[in-house]
């Protein structure tokens, strides 16, 4: 992958993380807390994806995600295991809110979760800064503001 394609595919990676932060947003203002766990889930895996294609990483599932980043971030200590564990429980809810109907989510719920999220994102979005300021030139703005307003209580 070219340095061009890869910046355009940080980008896009930013882009639906962006849509899954306004997303998750909405949804909790709507109450509909099974699909805010779900966005939850899906803007800490573009976050991710959008820091492993930066570093010229690309992972083609969810799984391969979780270990690229483990093995390239966690393991030499640039981010928390912490950070590995969120997303490893965030995919385990995910799959609850998405194919579990007896399942039932509450307010709560998002709002437990919504916390590591916005640390896991937060430091994704640093790291990018650090290691390619263009890469966020377009949507930094926007993806802090979203964050910001997801840090306000409900």
């Amino acid at each position: 992958m070219g340095e061009e394609e890869r910046l355009s595919a940080v980008a896009d990676e930013l882009s639906l993380l962006l849509d899954e932060l306004r997303s998750c947003a909405a949804n909790r203002a709507a109450q509909i807390h099974r699909k805010g766990v779900s966005n939850l889930y899906y803007a800490s895996l573009h976050a991710v994806r959008a820091l492993l294609l930066a570093h010229g990483l690309e992972a083609r599932t969810h799984e391969g995600t979780q270990r690229l980043f483990a093995a390239h971030f966690v393991k030499p200590g640039t981010f928390a295991a912490s950070h590995l564990k969120t997303l490893g429980r965030l995919e385990a809810d995910r799959r609850r809110a998405d194919y579990q109907g007896f399942h039932r989510f509450n307010a709560e719920d998002v709002d437990q979760t919504l916390g590591p999220v916005l640390v896991l994102v937060n430091a994704v979005l640093d790291a990018l800064v650090a290691h390619s300021p263009s890469a966020l030139t377009e949507s930094g703005a926007a993806l802090r503001g979203a964050l910001a307003a997801l840090d306000q209580p409900t």
